[in-house]
């Protein structure tokens, strides 16, 4: 198949209906990490039960293990003929109740694949009837991959689903407490963003990964706003505002200065804190200007599979002067990303944009010989002979300058000490 048909030039990228979709596209390398369960399983004291075909279990197998989820999470296997006949709901039913008489923990997040959401199967009956044996939180999640690019994603109505336990506390607003929506792994509370809001008097900052209990956890009930920094909280944190009237904004993680000044912006309104940044992006200009030099001079090829925004992470290094001579991205551009693509036309209209999951990509790598840097996993797939930075949502997490500056040093690192992906999970055999 023509690499054409995987490819749009920035410049004739305007709308949904302009990115090269295929009938028939396969599970990009993009795709890996924030399972529904590792979602799921952020929640303190709480465990899941998937319930589905083998097939459908194994790959959450590997991911919750990853996490070090394994003694929360239970897979509880029904044939598809039991599940197409409505056979499973009684399985299904006793088998969390075995598990709840086991353990101690006081939510159950019941999660489902696609079969169920195919047969458009009620659980309502069955939720009801555990809630009333165990006296225990019961909430329904789906693994439905099938779903991507159609509607919000599996990993999305996972963490939208916490708002089933918060919905049910009482809200007395703190004005010093903040929420940090969107992160998986946690900021660190020595890290950059910490040390601005507690410079503005914000007393308490609370991310999901890190609530010790439900009891911290239901304190985001309080929080005098949010700040999403990933659009996986966007569901979650629409419940918020329009339920329980907390104030928000939506600030992504991002790795240019005048991405990062705009959403310290956005946040000093959000908090109705002053945010003294200035003195910040000053040190960090100084600091990135060598290391933006090593950069210059290279070809660049920026994926979807970073922590943050393709597009925007594109049009920083394009505005420091860097060559970026490819993107890859999936259907699924996000609103905000629209005005980061308007841009980036602006300034380099002629970049192609790849579809990472389309079946012309297949196999393809030697069109992207000449990259040299590579970010995110996916482009890394692709671009076999560059120095790949992966950015990965799995990798210790930045926000603000403090981002730039640690995205710039792997990058360097990455050159000194290049590694392959391709190489890597190819010659190993990792799962993705």
């Amino acid at each position: 198949m023509d690499l054409d048909h995987a490819r749009i030039k920035i410049a004739d990228l305007r709308q949904k209906a302009d990115f090269p979709f295929a009938p028939l596209e396969g599970v990009g390398p993009n795709l890996a990490g924030w399972g529904v369960i590792e979602t799921c399983l952020l929640l303190p004291e709480s465990l899941a039960v998937m319930a589905g075909p083998s097939a459908c279990l194994r790959h959450s197998a590997f991911m919750a293990h990853a996490r070090g989820f394994t003694e929360r999470f239970h897979m509880l296997c029904v044939s598809e003929l039991d599940m197409t006949l409505g056979n499973h709901l009684q399985k299904v039913e006793q088998g969390v109740l075995d598990i709840a008489s086991r353990r101690d923990e006081k939510v159950i997040f019941l999660i489902v694949g696609c079969p169920d959401y195919i047969l458009g199967t009620d659980f309502t009956g069955v939720i009801n009837r555990l809630e009333a044996a165990t006296g225990r939180r019961v909430i329904l999640g789906a693994m439905a991959p099938i779903t991507i690019g159609l509607k919000d994603s599996p990993f999305t109505s996972a963490y939208t689903a916490f708002f089933d336990f918060l919905r049910h506390e009482s809200r007395t607003p703190d004005a010093d407490t903040v929420n940090l929506l969107g992160t998986f792994m946690p900021l660190s509370d020595s890290g950059e963003l910490y040390q601005v809001l507690r410079g503005a008097g914000v007393r308490r900052i609370l991310q999901i990964p890190l609530c010790r209990d439900l009891k911290e956890f239901s304190a985001m009930a309080d929080a005098r706003a949010s700040v999403v920094l990933h659009p996986l909280a966007n569901g979650l944190n629409g419940k918020m505002v329009a339920e329980m009237d907390i104030p928000s904004c939506f600030a992504p993680t991002s790795y240019g200065f005048e991405a990062i000044r705009e959403n310290y912006a956005r946040i000093a309104r959000a908090v109705g804190r002053e945010l003294d940044v200035a003195a910040r992006e000053a040190a960090a200009r100084e600091a990135a200007g060598p290391m933006l030099d090593v950069l210059r001079g290279k070809s660049v090829a920026v994926g979807c599979a970073i922590n943050g925004s393709p597009f925007e992470l594109a049009l920083f290094l394009v505005r420091e002067g860097i060559d970026v001579q490819a993107l890859f991205a999936r259907g699924t551009i996000k609103p905000y990303e629209w005005e980061l693509i308007e841009r980036l036309r602006k300034v380099r209209p002629e970049i192609p944009v790849y579809n990472a999951s389309h079946p012309a990509l297949c196999g393809r790598t030697g069109d992207f010989d000449h990259v040299q840097v590579a970010y995110g996993v996916d482009a890394g797939i692709y671009c076999v002979n560059a120095a790949n930075v992966p950015l990965s949502r799995y990798q210790e997490q930045k926000y603000g300058y403090e981002a730039t500056l640690w995205m710039l040093e792997r990058t360097r690192e990455a050159l000194e000490r290049p590694v392959s992906n391709y190489d890597w999970i190819y010659g190993h055999n990792f799962l993705i």
